[in-house]
């Protein structure tokens, strides 16, 4: 059935929790990524700049001998070419310093600024020693020459003092750098792990979308399918979702509508048909009676086994009309269960009383073993109780094999903090295949290994009734434990459970 409206399908529904699980994979990775890509592009920035800065330090810091030399021999020895050598070495001087003024912060400015001044210094001192040269040419220094000699000194090492400075200047900036890209790192797992951790609570509540919107309403519908399947057709499902999930719902409470319907009709037509065919049975029975008689004439032999032939047949129908009748009262719960209390075992042992003759046919030995501890007094219809456990043991008594055995187990146990009473018939049969367990307690089945055995397929679909009236359970466990088996591997258990409280 369709519904109307606007709605989010059940397939769109998945495909966004697929989005949204996708987008909870994808989301940390990409982060991590740009994170980590922006931290490798400063720190190979900052890596090569400190190479490159460290390098023209140490070009500077050789090239400074060579000034302070050449300046001194241009002042004292008056060499030509020691001016244009000092020239030379001065401008890639220059050129350098220049270089890592771009390079660099502004924090080493003013100590380039201070080497270039010196620089020019020296170069003032190079001009004047080149364009005036001592006229003295004995190999003794001059005063002249001396205090130029001295002030090439000092000014180179006011240079070396700047580069000395401008290293220090530029090892602290490296620390700094070094700070940087640490905080850089910790703010990028700190990104990531923030990003990570919405990623966990998204993904967690992943779970929770999937059990409101799929699992529950799914769990609903096999519930209302295991309760419907016991035969309780007012099983309804809630509609809360506008899906598929909730016109499958609506399908679902539509067929239950129908099914009770149809189980009521059924119910109905064969409460109808078994009180209509009591009448004339009665009638056939009571003829039969009169011809087996010797009242209204004598009949030969052959007539006689006719008429026991046509008693049988009647009483069978009887005992079936009989059943059909008890099992609708039962369903119906038109029957009235009058609860008294019960000895168990006393009732147990009259019902293998009463099986005695057909066991000792087959040699069948049936033991009734009270567990320790049992309390076996139970509040039940003794009626219905005797009937339900004699359809319970005459199954098991037909079905065992001769020269067997059979076992009552009877023990008390405690559930939700009370007291049961748990009853188990052990036989040694044929056993009941696990997709024919659950079907076995419905009316008219019969296992497919016994569907040739005499019976209607009734005696454990009363039994059931009986229980449940009761507020007990019943079940059905092939083959039993081996430390239940009568014969290992084979045969079944039925357990019933009785509340030992009113």
């Amino acid at each position: 059935m369709k519904r109307s409206g606007n709605r989010l399908s059940l397939f769109n529904r998945l495909f966004l929790g697929y989005m949204l699980l996708l987008s909870i994979l994808v989301l940390p990775c990409a982060v991590s990524v740009y994170s980590l890509s922006q931290l490798e592009r400063y720190a190979t920035k900052v890596a090569k700049q400190d190479i490159y800065l460290s390098k023209t330090i140490e070009y500077l810091k050789r090239i400074l001998p060579t000034i302070e030399a050449e300046g001194r021999r241009l002042v004292t020895l008056h060499k030509q070419d020691s001016y244009w050598l000092l020239l030379s070495v001065m401008k890639d001087f220059k050129e350098k310093t220049l270089e890592i003024r771009k390079s660099t912060s502004y924090d080493l400015i003013p100590t380039i600024e201070a080497l270039d001044i010196q620089l020019d210094r020296l170069s003032k001192v190079a001009r004047l020693a080149k364009a005036n040269p001592a006229l003295n040419k004995a190999p003794e220094i001059t005063p002249v020459e001396a205090g130029r000699e001295q002030i090439i000194k000092l000014i180179s090492s006011r240079i070396a003092a700047g580069i000395s400075r401008m290293e220090a200047m530029m090892q602290d900036q490296r620390n700094r750098r070094s700070a940087t890209i640490s905080t850089l790192s910790s703010n990028a797992i700190k990104l990531t792990v923030i990003v990570l951790a919405g990623a966990i609570s998204f993904a967690l509540m992943a779970p929770w979308f999937l059990y409101k919107y799929i699992k529950v309403p799914i769990d609903s519908l096999i519930r209302g399918t295991e309760i419907i399947g016991q035969g309780h057709f007012d099983q309804k499902i809630p509609v809360q979702s506008r899906d598929e999930l909730g016109e499958l719902a609506e399908a679902f409470n539509m067929m239950s509508v129908r099914l009770k319907e149809l189980d009521k009709l059924k119910s109905d037509f064969i409460g109808m048909a078994s009180h209509e065919l009591t009448t004339p049975l009665a009638s056939m029975i009571e003829a039969a009676k009169l011809l087996s008689e010797s009242e209204i004439g004598t009949l030969n032999e052959r007539q006689k086994k006719l008429v026991t032939i046509l008693n049988q047949s009647m009483e069978r129908f009887h005992r079936l009309i009989d059943e059909l009748l008890s099992l609708s009262r039962l369903k119906a719960r038109l029957e009235v269960i009058e609860k008294k209390p019960v000895d168990s075992v006393k009732l147990l042992s009259g019902i293998i009383q009463t099986l005695k003759p057909l066991a000792w046919e087959k040699k069948l030995e049936i033991e009734l073993c009270p567990g320790s501890g049992l309390d076996p007094v139970v509040p039940v219809d003794e009626e219905r109780f005797f009937r339900a456990m004699m359809n319970i043991l005459h199954n098991a008594v037909k079905l065992s094999p001769g020269s067997a055995a059979i076992k009552i187990l009877l023990d008390s146990t405690e559930e939700t903090e009370k007291k049961w009473l748990r009853i188990g018939i052990v036989d040694a049969g044929p056993g009941i295949e696990p997709n024919e367990q659950k079907k076995i307690f419905d009316k008219f089945y019969q296992v497919q290994t016994l569907r040739k055995k005499d019976g209607a397929g009734l005696g454990l679909a009363i039994a059931r009734e009986i229980i449940v009236a009761h507020g007990g359970k019943i079940w059905v466990e092939s083959p039993p434990p081996d430390n239940l088996a009568v014969i290992p591997g084979k045969g079944a258990v039925f357990w019933s459970v009785l509340p030992c409280y009113s």
